[in-house]
C-alpha cells in the first residue's frame, strides 16, 4: 500500500507533479545542437554535394574511354591486338593538351603582362570537366610566393585570362571556380569562370 505525503497546509495538490512548497515548475530549456553535431551535418551535405556532382559529371568522356576498355578486355587476344593497331586514331591526329591551348591563348589574346604569367603555368586539370553544379579547375604554376606575394597578383591575371579561355572555347559555367596555385601546392590565387 502506497503512502500519499502529506498536504502542505495553504498549497493546493496538483495531480502529475511532486507537491513542492509554493514554487512553480521551471520551463524545460529547449534543445541546444553541439557543435559536432552541426559539423557532421556540413561534412554530410558535402558528401551529398560531391556525390550528385560525381554523378552528373559522368558524361560522354568517361563512357566511351570505358567502352574502349571493355571492348579491349572482352576481345581474344588476336584481336585485342588487331584493335590496338587498327585504333590508333589519337596517335594519328594528337590532340592538343589543355596547358598547351592555354597557353597558346594566351599569347594570341591577352596582355603581355599576362603572356609573361602565363609561362609559369606548369599543369591545367579540370578544365575540360563540366556539370553546372560545381565546375572546377586548377592551374598549377612554378611560382614561389603565396597569398600575399607579387605571385599573387599574377596568378590573378592567370584566373582572369583562364575565364576568358573558356568561354572562347564555349566552355564557360555558371558555378565554375578557378583557383591557382604555387610550386608548393598552396593557393596563390582564384576566380570565376
Amino acid at each position: 500500500m502506497t503512502t500519499q505525503p502529506p498536504q502542505q497546509p495553504g498549497y493546493a495538490q496538483q495531480t502529475g507533479f511532486p507537491q513542492q512548497p509554493g514554487y512553480p515548475q521551471p520551463p524545460v530549456p529547449p534543445k541546444k545542437r553541439s557543435k559536432a553535431k552541426l559539423g557532421c551535418l556540413a561534412v554530410l551535405a558535402v558528401i551529398v554535394i560531391g556525390g550528385i556532382a560525381s554523378v552528373a559529371g559522368a558524361g560522354s568522356d568517361d563512357s566511351s574511354a570505358g567502352a574502349e576498355t571493355s571492348a579491349a578486355s572482352t576481345g581474344s587476344s588476336k584481336s585485342s591486338g588487331s584493335s590496338k593497331g587498327a585504333g590508333s586514331s589519337k596517335d594519328v591526329t594528337p590532340q592538343q593538351s589543355t596547358v598547351d591551348a592555354f597557353k597558346a591563348y594566351v599569347k594570341k589574346h591577352e596582355s603581355a603582362k599576362t603572356r609573361e604569367a602565363a609561362a609559369h603555368v606548369t599543369k591545367v586539370q579540370g578544365a575540360d570537366k563540366k556539370n553546372d553544379i560545381l565546375d572546377t579547375a586548377d592551374i598549377y604554376t612554378d611560382y614561389t610566393g603565396d597569398l600575399v606575394s607579387a605571385d599573387a597578383g599574377n596568378a590573378k591575371l592567370l584566373a582572369s585570362a583562364f575565364a576568358d579561355f573558356q568561354s572562347s572555347r564555349g566552355k564557360a559555367s555558371k558555378n565554375g571556380l578557378v583557383t591557382v596555385y604555387n610550386a608548393d601546392g598552396d593557393i596563390l590565387s582564384n576566380g570565376n569562370y
